[in-house]
């Protein structure tokens, strides 16, 4: 019986260090993009990420528009988690801006669905209603992956700015833990 018991016990631990091993662990902190400094009165969007991301600015020039687009992100549990932020100081060219954005973004992912992207309802605290907040599943090629991505904007004074939040899934990577994809999308604030 002792035998047994020690065992079960070896047994159920070393299962549970496997799983452990096998488990990437998240390390979920807030992260912040504060207001931009080409924006009057923009608020900072704060986020979770489960990893220390890296971060970066650039020029741009999208959908006709020459813009400073900030990224950050990092790699966690087969994925990459990115926000990226542009500033527009002529808010009426933000649905052009915006489709110029998502088209360039299915595009880079190979994107298999690109005609017809399985849209889902999003809403991120603090945003604006216009441009309309969306999120997007895409099917990418086999060498690529997938993406889960949403776009969102809020009115800072006379200019607006548009968001982007992205989980990319390797293609080793079956599947992104729902919990994760969850706390990351549900995380977005604009006070």
């Amino acid at each position: 019986m002792r035998q047994l018991h020690f065992l079960v016990t070896s047994v159920t631990l070393t299962t549970f260090a496997t799983l452990l091993a096998c488990t990437p662990m998240l390390d979920w902190r807030e992260v912040r993009f504060e207001g931009a400094q080409e924006a009057s009165d923009a608020s900072p969007l704060t986020a979770l990420l489960p990893c220390k991301p890296d971060r970066a600015t650039r020029e741009q020039t999208v959908g006709g528009e020459r813009v400073s687009l900030s990224m950050m992100g990092c790699p966690a549990a087969g994925a990459t988690f990115t926000l990226s932020r542009m500033v527009l100081h002529n808010p009426a060219k933000a649905p052009q801006v915006l489709a110029a954005w998502q088209a360039a973004t299915l595009a880079n992912t190979n994107a298999t669905n690109a005609a017809q992207p399985e849209t889902l309802p999003f809403k991120v605290p603090g945003a604006s209603g216009w441009p309309s907040a969306v999120r997007m599943n895409l099917s990418a090629a086999a060498a690529v992956g997938a993406a889960q991505v949403a776009w969102f904007a809020q009115l800072a004074g006379p200019d607006i700015v548009l968001y982007q939040s992205a989980i990319y899934r390797s293609q080793d990577a079956k599947s992104v833990a729902a919990e994760a994809t969850d706390t990351f999308f549900e995380s977005l604030r604009l006070p």
